[in-house]
């Protein structure tokens, strides 16, 4: 089965944890380094890109979201109410729930907290609601770019590798989600067209190749 990026780091230091999280439990891990191959002076990066990538299969993302989120319910009672949650609205930490990718465990949790604290609603289930709201619109395909379509037209008629490459990229390309699940990341439309200049760039390279032994 395929390992999926699970989070991203800065650094090593930032990574054991997780990483000693994952053998306790006996899960399967890689870590990948994705830093930049040149120094960040001549790149143009900077110290705050990801540097670690913690890979998992996709089947056991929720497994380890739960026992994250167990970790940091157990350790709720440590964080003091000076935490900068506690100046967030309502509508805020809602919107940390739905959009539970971009958050720690431990925010996450916290943000159920206080709003239960507060009166609120958050039951299991409008917890649940409010994640399936999120899969959905990270599951939803998009448009591709007309200009780089057109471009890729262009390119594939000429015989070029770029078009054929184009073609391919619209056509395959594929976002990670948070559930694990690898989507397509263009529409049926895109990606139909995507199919159409990848194989006319092959062709074209072919029947370019061809005029050329024959000129040879």
């Amino acid at each position: 089965m395929e390992f999926i990026t699970y989070r991203k780091y800065k650094s090593e230091e930032e990574a054991f944890e997780l990483i000693d999280l994952l053998k306790s439990n006996d899960i399967e891990y890689t870590a990948e380094n994705i830093a930049p191959a040149m120094d960040i002076t001549f790149t143009g990066g900077t110290e705050l890109e990801d540097k670690i990538a913690i890979k998992l299969k996709s089947s056991d993302f929720e497994k380890v979201n739960n026992i994250l989120n167990n970790i940091a319910t157990e350790n709720i009672d440590l964080i003091g109410k000076d935490h900068y949650l506690y100046d967030f609205s309502d509508d805020e930490l809602f919107e940390i729930l739905e959009n539970y990718n971009e958050w720690s465990s431990t925010d996450f949790v916290l943000a159920q907290k206080i709003l239960t604290d507060r009166g609120k609603q958050v039951s299991n289930e409008k917890v649940q609601e409010l994640k399936d709201k999120k899969d959905a619109e990270l599951r939803k395909s998009e448009e591709g770019n007309k200009g780089w379509l057109i471009f890729g037209y262009i390119s594939a008629i000429l015989g070029g590798f770029l078009g054929i490459f184009i073609g391919y990229y619209h056509f395959t390309f594929k976002k990670s989600i948070p559930t694990g699940e690898k989507v397509y990341i263009y529409d049926a439309k895109t990606r139909k067209t995507g199919l159409r200049i990848f194989f006319m760039g092959i062709v074209s390279f072919v029947f370019w190749i061809v005029i050329w032994i024959l000129n040879f």
